[in-house]
């Protein structure tokens, strides 16, 4: 049998070492754009590739999120790293995605146009996607993720205005453009880490839910890359949201996994055969006792006479009745034949005892053998 390692199945949120890969994700993502800028700065005019700038910035995710940063041994960190990897390919995606919309373009000059309105009514879109999941980050919903695609493809459809020589990965930006690149690349990092460890539940199968992480994640963190500079501040309230969620229903009490017996119409306390003082005999006399509860009303009479729907006529078993009438039981006894081939007379009164019946039997048997030897002589 293969030897499993604790981690690989349950997540030590207590341990601090565990949110190093936090920081490491972050550094990592915000120097893929240091990297990015640099790389459209040292080159001469003219000569800025878009596919150079893709690979040194790939080369530097790849090396700094190749293994995850460790201080001991903290259970579950692969499992989380698993899906923090997943925020290198998800950033520069968004890089070059923002740079085909500009590639197809001859016009250098930026033109107001109503389809920034669309652009940014799509981001808020994505925007209200990222709270629903934070305000849930446990719950088994695709709304926030299907909310978040749809906006995607109307930005898809109808995409801003292109300019030419312009985007992430040919540009050469002045220093404010450069920081509002370095300083939305912080903001995504962080986002997408928060959520990828508040998406992450205690107990878990390693890489059996990193798929599921990566996109829920993804979904709440990628309005970062498009929105405005001033929409950042709500990446941040955005992180406090989630943490509080993720806290509370990590201190919530486990949800029962049963349902509670719905109580009747009469209780323990109310039933009449539990209480066990009524059942005690209430006279000294055996024969009296017997005559008391004969003569008592039975403890389901009421139920009777419900059931019987108010019929005219629905009665109880009088057991006094019954057992005055036994007696005369005895009286019935069956008919003997009259003759040979005479017939028996039904009677539907039952004999006390099967010798009585077998008494009057024989007597018959007698009486038709005595008159064969008549007959015979």
């Amino acid at each position: 049998m293969p030897a499993f390692d604790h981690e690989d199945n349950q997540v030590d949120f207590n341990d601090a070492s565990l949110y190093l890969p936090l920081a490491q994700t972050v550094f990592s993502i915000c120097a893929c754009a240091v990297v990015s800028v640099l790389s459209c700065w040292l080159t001469f005019s003219g000569a800025v590739s878009a596919v150079r700038t893709l690979a040194l910035c790939s080369a530097t995710g790849a090396l700094m999120m190749r293994v995850p940063l460790r201080l001991g041994k903290a259970h579950g960190i692969t499992v989380v790293f698993a899906a923090l990897q997943m925020g290198i390919p998800l950033y520069l995606a968004t890089l070059v995605i923002e740079q085909l919309v500009h590639t197809c373009s001859m016009d250098a000059s930026h033109a107001p146009s109503w389809r920034h309105v669309v652009f940014h009514s799509a981001v808020a879109v994505q925007v209200y996607a990222g709270f629903m999941r934070a305000r849930a980050p446990l719950e088994d919903t695709d709304r926030p993720f299907i909310l978040c695609l749809l906006a995607l493809m109307v930005i898809a459809i109808m995409p801003p205005p292109a300019v030419a020589l312009v985007g992430p990965l040919c540009q050469s930006v002045d220093l404010w453009e450069a920081a509002d690149r370095i300083v939305r690349a912080f903001c995504f990092g962080t986002l997408y880490g928060v959520t990828v460890y508040a998406s992450t539940r205690t107990r878990t199968s390693n890489y059996s839910n990193t798929s599921i992480v990566f996109f829920r994640s993804a979904s709440a963190s990628i309005w970062v890359t498009g929105a405005l500079v001033w929409w950042l501040p709500l990446a941040a309230a955005q992180c406090a949201i989630i943490m509080h969620a993720r806290a509370m229903k990590t201190n919530a009490p486990a949800p029962k996994d049963y349902k509670p017996i719905e109580s009747t119409t009469s209780t323990d306390d109310e039933d009449i055969e539990a209480n066990l003082v009524d059942l005690e005999p209430k006279l000294a006399d055996p024969v009296a006792e017997q005559y008391r509860l004969l003569s008592e009303k039975p403890i389901y009479a009421d139920e009777a006479t419900a059931h019987s729907g108010g019929v005219v006529g629905a009665k109880l078993i009088d057991l006094g009745a019954t057992a005055a009438q036994e007696p005369a039981v005895a009286v019935g006894l069956p008919h003997e034949p009259m003759g040979q081939l005479a017939f028996q007379q039904l009677s539907l009164v039952e004999p006390l005892s099967d010798s009585t019946h077998s008494d009057s039997f024989s007597a018959s048997v007698a009486k038709a053998m005595a008159l064969e030897e008549e007959s015979s002589q």
